[in-house]
Order: C-alpha cells, then sequence, then structure tokens
C-alpha cells in the first residue's frame, strides 16, 4: 500500500475561495462519539428466534410476544418491524413496452442523496489470510464464493476484508456480487506452515515466554530431544514431573514464535475491530464471519478486550468458520517427522488444535455468534449462518435509565409463550458518555473520520456528488485521472461577518484500486470567505473539489468524507470507475462544462465537474482527446475526425454537427471543443451522442453523455464579471 499527498485543486480558486490548508485536526471535543445508542434516545435490538428441532426461523412473532430487560429491568416496547429476507434472489422482468427511443446510458455521477435502504441484512467477510495457508485458503475461498452465489439476496449489503490489508470492499447484493467474487478469487493465504523439527506451536511459545510453564517447557524440550535435536541442558527426554530446567534453547525458540504470533494476532484482531467500528450506526441485522485457520487466546492482549467491546457497540454476532476443514491426526504425527512424539506427550498432541483456535473461538462464542470447525462442508456452515439471519425483528425501546455515564448494560430479550426456542440478541449495550466521546476526541487521528471512511454506507447529511476526468498516460504508464466531487454549502454553517460569510469543512478523499488494494489517501482542512454574489452562485453549482492521481488500468473506488466545522455533520460518498488500457485507441473522459478556469501550466480551460444540469439560455461546452490513433508513415502524424448529436430524451435533434477532421497539433496531439447555446432548449433530459473514427485503421468510438437542463437563471443570478463558460477551441483543435 501506498500512501501520497500531492497538491490539491479547487477549481476556480481564485473566483470562489480563500484556502488555507493545514494538518487534519482531530475531532471538535463537542461532537459525541459513535456510541450506541449515541444520540439518540430510542435502542433499537435486533432478535432472531430459532426453532430448536427444525433449527428454522420462527416468523409468526407480533409486538406482544417479544419482552425486553435492561439491568433486569422489563422495558416498553416503542417499535417492532419484522424483516424477512427474500427465498431467492430477486428476478426483474421487464413489462412488454416499447423500447425508449432513444437510450440513455447511467450517468457517471454519483451522489448520496438516493435514500439508501439501511434496513436489510449486513455481512463483514474477513478472510484471516495471515492465519490461512494456500491450502487452507483455497478451501475458505470455495466457502465464501458459494456463499456468496448462493446464501445471499437482494438488499444484502457485504463487506470483503483481508485481514492483512490487501482488500477492503462492499457491494450491495445482487448487482455487486460479481465484482466480490472477482476479489476472492485474488486473496491468498500467507501463513506458511513450519514443518521444521524444531517446531513449535504458538500456545506452547505462549505459556513458555509469558507464563514460565515449567511443565510445557518439559514437553517441548522432550519432544526435541526425541526428534534428535541437541538441547543445551541435555535434560532427559523422559523428565515427567513437574519441575524443569529452563532450556536457553527452548526458551529462546519459544520467544521468537511468540513475537511472531503477536505479530499477527494484532493484525487480525485490529481489522476486526476496525471492521466492527464501522458497524456502529448501521441498523437492521449484522454478522461478521471470520474465515480463519484460527488464533491463541491471549490475555496479555487488549485487542481481544477491544473487539469483544466493537462487538456489543455494533450490535455484531461475530462467526468463526475454521479454514482448516475436517481436522485429523495432529501435525506431531506427520510421516515427515519419521519419530513418534513421546508417549506421555500424545494427549497434549490432539488438544493442540483446540489450543491454537481457542482465541477466534472465544471471540464467537462471547458475541452471541457459533462457530463451524472440524468439517469440510464449509459452505454448509456458512448457510447455516445465512440461514440464521434470513428473519429478524427490529424491536425499540427508550431505557428507563437516561443516565449519560457510559457503562454497560445488559440487555435480555425473551418470547412470551413460546417453548423450545432459541433467542439470539444483543447482550447489551453502552450508554453514551460525555467523558468517552471528549476522550475520543483528543485520540490521535480522527476517528469519526475513520469510520465513516469504512462504514459500509453513505452518509447524506452534507449532499455531495462525484465523478472522474481520465486523461494523458504520464510517463509512469499510468493514467493522469482527475476526481471531482462537488459539496452543497447549503448545508454548511457560516457565520456572517465584513460582508462574507465565514465557514469551514475538513474532507478525507481515498483511491483504492479494486485488484490491489493499494490506496491513495488526501485530507485537508479549508477554510471558507465567500461574498454575497460568489455564496450565490456556489449554492446553484456547489462547492469544486478536484483531486489528481496517477492511477494504472484497473477498477477504482474513490470515497470521500466531508465534515461541516461548525456543526460537525458529516457527509460521505462513493464512487466506483475503471481506468482503460491505455495503448488502446481512445478518447478521454469527455469535460462537459459551463465553466472556464486558469490552469498555470495550459492556460484557459474548462473547469472539471461533476454537475450535469445547465440553465436553459447559457451556453454548454464539451472537450475531449483523442489517443491510440493510427498515424500515417510518412509524417507520423494521424487522422480521425468526430462528428456530434444532440437529442432531447424522446430522440429529436436538437442541435449537432457532421463529421469532420480533427486537426492535430505539430506533436500528433488530437483535442476538440464542442459548444452549443441552450436557448431555446426546454428543461428535461438530453444526451450528447459522440462518434470518433480513425480513418487510417477504421476503428471508430461512440460516446453518449447525459445532462439536463434547467430551468433559465433569473437575472439576480447572472454575473457578467465571471466567466460562465469558455471561448475558443484547445490547442490543436479542429
Amino acid at each position: 500500500m501506498t500512501r501520497r499527498k500531492p497538491a490539491l485543486s479547487l477549481a476556480l480558486v481564485s473566483l470562489l475561495l480563500a484556502v488555507r490548508a493545514e494538518p487534519q485536526e482531530a475531532a471538535n471535543a463537542q461532537e459525541q462519539a459513535l456510541l450506541f445508542p449515541a444520540r439518540v434516545e430510542q435502542v433499537t435490538v435486533d432478535v432472531v428466534v430459532i426453532d430448536k428441532k427444525t433449527k428454522e426461523p420462527v416468523t409468526d412473532l407480533t409486538r406482544d410476544d417479544i419482552e425486553i430487560y435492561e439491568n433486569g429491568i422489563r422495558q416498553p416496547v416503542a417499535s417492532f418491524d419484522a424483516f424477512r429476507a427474500p427465498a431467492a434472489p430477486a428476478a426483474e422482468v421487464a413489462p412488454e413496452a416499447e423500447a425508449a427511443p432513444l437510450p440513455v446510458p447511467p450517468p457517471r455521477v454519483s451522489t448520496n442523496q438516493a435514500g439508501e435502504q439501511r434496513y436489510g441484512r449486513t455481512f463483514v467477510i474477513l478472510l484471516d489470510d495471515v492465519h490461512l495457508t494456500a491450502y487452507t485458503a483455497h478451501q475458505a475461498k470455495a466457502a465464501v464464493a458459494s456463499f456468496l452465489k448462493s446464501s445471499t439476496r437482494e438488499g444484502d449489503l457485504v463487506t470483503l476484508v483481508a485481514a492483512a490489508g490487501g482488500a477492503w470492499w462492499g457491494a450491495r447484493m445482487e448487482a455487486g456480487r460479481d465484482e466480490l467474487l472477482d476479489i476472492v478469487r485474488r486473496m491468498e493465504g500467507r501463513l506458511v506452515p513450519d514443518k521444521a523439527r524444531e517446531r513449535m506451536s504458538d500456545y506452547e511459545a505462549m505459556r513458555i515466554h509469558v507464563f514460565r510453564d515449567e511443565m510445557m517447557m518439559n514437553r517441548v524440550q522432550r519432544r526435541f530431544e526425541t526428534y534428535g535435536l541437541q538441547t543445551l541442558t541435555g535434560q532427559s527426554q523422559h523428565v515427567t514431573g513437574p519441575r524443569a530446567y529452563a532450556d536457553p534453547y527452548v526458551t529462546a525458540r519459544a520467544a521468537e514464535i511468540y513475537y511472531t504470533a503477536t505479530t499477527r494476532n494484532r493484525v487480525t484482531l485490529q481489522a476486526m475491530e476496525r471492521a466492527l467500528g464501522a458497524l456502529v450506526d448501521v441498523k437492521g441485522r449484522k454478522s461478521m464471519i471470520l474465515v480463519s485457520g484460527g488464533f491463541i487466546y491471549d490475555p496479555h492482549l487488549d485487542e481481544f478486550k477491544g473487539v469483544l467491546d466493537a462487538a456489543r457497540r455494533a450490535n455484531t454476532a461475530i462467526y468463526f468458520v475454521n479454514g482448516r476443514g475436517l481436522e485429523g491426526l495432529p501435525s506431531a504425527m506427520d510421516a515427515e517427522y519419521s519419530t513418534v512424539a513421546p508417549q506421555e506427550d500424545l494427549g497434549f498432541a490432539f488438544s493442540e488444535e483446540f489450543e491454537t483456535a481457542e482465541g477466534s473461538t472465544s471471540l464467537a462464542l462471547d458475541s452471541g455468534g457459533f462457530v463451524v470447525r472440524n468439517s469440510n462442508d464449509l459452505a454448509g456452515g456458512l448457510q447455516r449462518i445465512a440461514d440464521e439471519t434470513s428473519a429478524y425483528y427490529l424491536v425499540g425501546y427508550t431505557p428507563t435509565n437516561p443516565a449519560r455515564d457510559g457503562r454497560f448494560r445488559e440487555i435480555e430479550v425473551k418470547v412470551r409463550g413460546r417453548k423450545g426456542v432459541e433467542i439470539r440478541a444483543r447482550r447489551g449495550y453502552y450508554a453514551p458518555s460525555d467523558e468517552e466521546a471528549a476522550s475520543s476526541a483528543r485520540a490521535e487521528g480522527d476517528p469519526v473520520f475513520q469510520k465513516a471512511l469504512d462504514s459500509p454506507y453513505e452518509i447524506g447529511d452534507i449532499p455531495l456528488r462525484m465523478t472522474q476526468f481520465v486523461r494523458e498516460e504520464t510517463l509512469f504508464g499510468k493514467a493522469r485521472v482527475y476526481v471531482a466531487a462537488e459539496v452543497d454549502i447549503r448545508s454548511l454553517r457560516f457565520e456572517e461577518g465584513d460582508a462574507r460569510a465565514v465557514g469551514s469543512l475538513q474532507f478525507l478523499l481515498v483511491t483504492i484500486h479494486r485488484e490491489s488494494g493499494e490506496f491513495l489517501r488526501y485530507d485537508q482542512k479549508v477554510d471558507l470567505k465567500l461574498g454575497p454574489e460568489t455564496r450565490e452562485r456556489l449554492d446553484r453549482t456547489w462547492l469544486p473539489i478536484v483531486r489528481e492521481f496517477e492511477l494504472s488500468p484497473g477498477r477504482y473506488r474513490a470515497k470521500i468524507v466531508v465534515r461541516d466545522g461548525g456543526t460537525g455533520r458529516l457527509g460521505t460518498l462513493t464512487h466506483d470507475f475503471e481506468v482503460p488500457v491505455l495503448r488502446d485507441f481512445r478518447v478521454s473522459t469527455p469535460v462537459l462544462s459551463d465553466l472556464s478556469e486558469v490552469n498555470e501550466q495550459s492556460g484557459q480551460q474548462l473547469a472539471l465537474m461533476a454537475r450535469r444540469d445547465f440553465p436553459q439560455g447559457e451556453s454548454l461546452f464539451c472537450q475531449l482527446d483523442v489517443f491510440g490513433a493510427a498515424r500515417l508513415e510518412d509524417s507520423g502524424m494521424p487522422r480521425v475526425s468526430m462528428g456530434y448529436e444532440v437529442r432531447r430524451r424522446d430522440g429529436t435533434l436538437f442541435t449537432g454537427e457532421s463529421s469532420n477532421v480533427i486537426n492535430p497539433t505539430d506533436e500528433g496531439r488530437l483535442s476538440r471543443m464542442i459548444g452549443f447555446s441552450l436557448e431555446g432548449a426546454e428543461p428535461g433530459d438530453y444526451v450528447i451522442v459522440v462518434r470518433v473514427r480513425d480513418e487510417l485503421s477504421g476503428r471508430s468510438l461512440d460516446l453518449r453523455e447525459p445532462f439536463r437542463v434547467t430551468a433559465p437563471l433569473p437575472p439576480a443570478a447572472v454575473d457578467p464579471g465571471t466567466p460562465t463558460a469558455a471561448t475558443g477551441a484547445s490547442p490543436g483543435g479542429g
């Protein structure tokens, strides 16, 4: 993974903003920590009721059947909802109707105002690659793929996480299934099994190094000597008493193995805690599926408590799926050792498989989940998890204890008049705490930003929109890509002073490569000082933030988190895009704009924007570059033609230009800008259809850029001192 912080580009900086960049500040102390139920009065508990005989969910309960107790005190039920996942993947049947006169492609612009449904099932599948070998990872991947194909349902939200950081990708089912399957196929186990004669399990190493367990020292040294290893004390392999000399060879080996195991365990536990923290504000049934070879329970690692606390706060059950599958004889009896372990130690050899997975097992059981182990049918175990979460109840209550003391409050759920049922529900929650909120604000980094970044859901308190522009190839074989986001400043708090509105925002922008997990991250604080005319303009066009990246071909996800400095409110948005193969005949992402800006290198150019709404009566411009065209042998110049049409949604022609040759620059660069007036364009949906043809190779490309014409601007909104459209063509335009 790499992290870089190139310079930020804010479109129209000189006209719009006074920007002051400084390091990311900690969260404002007055902001509440993301505790459950932070800043809300009602506690929501998701309840799963299973019939013990049939193992099927009970789906006919009513509000009067459920009783909720907090610290032993019954709470009045304030809300009750029943949820059932679709029995099979939804297959939409298109009604018989005439095709639209003009197919309109989906816009390249993403927005966080679509209104996500947040009451479906949420799964986090954490593939613990640091505790999976290449072989066990192969089994685990097959089971996860089967789960994604057959166990998920329409509307489920699935996040796939690799413990070592190679993947963190979420998608909504059914649409996102293929991309998750593609990521699963590329994930690999990183654990290299230790087959040396001086091998020692992680559990043995912990008992020797941390607890100075003399019986364990005796057991390990006896095994070493049986395998023909020379220890320093030469203790007899048949000493069975409780006392043993601390052999330096054994203790040194234990220290080495323990510290290696501790590093792996911390990687896994920290990934689990981070993923659970992102689920705190997510409603509905939430499940973390830990697919791992298992790890020991080390009471000296605070991360174990951190994971359990995070699971309780997020109301999430952890399910441990042991990727080892069906377990046979212990590793100490492998044929490669040629010598059987001492007879007095055979019982310990059989217990090793339980010891090495005690930590992952305890996390599952303590969080309300269960363990799938000692079975080659891992897919069946995952199906059991899906079945258990296929029907549940959302029960809400207002606590009779309103104290903000930060204490853990136990929750007990009972079902009236039903016998032979098993109830799964959260065991409790942490009450809000002002002290903990202040402590979180002083913590290193910004936990509020990190949780918003990790969350599988978007936050729409601050409206955002975002798109991307893929441009020319750089010297390093990558594409120059601009990610353009826009912020609705009407959702920000401003203070009036000196004829200017003063406000601020913080933002974090990350791009992630889907195939490798490599990410680039940038964060900054922006101070805003807006005059009346500028503020009125930005109310309509929104505040632009444009960031330049150099990206290799592949699929990417960009995510932005924006926080209002005045209120602490958040907005987040995710945008998926693809960088094409750069050597192919292609065009840059068309720039659709009604504003220009001045660039230090290229002079005046169209302003990059995500906005696709343009007022009637204004001028609209579209600019693109052509790459990979064939060239004449004698002159080395390309010959490419281009024409365009602008059509209304019903297919009628609004304007256009017949195809003609683009004049290249002296270096053979091909660029064209087209422009037309929206005078007389009725408000509604339109499409620009661009046709580019390589006259030498015969290859051609068709592009469709949708946009919308809105009502004309009122006279007061027209600012003659600000350029509202670019004029002229870029260098080399034809």
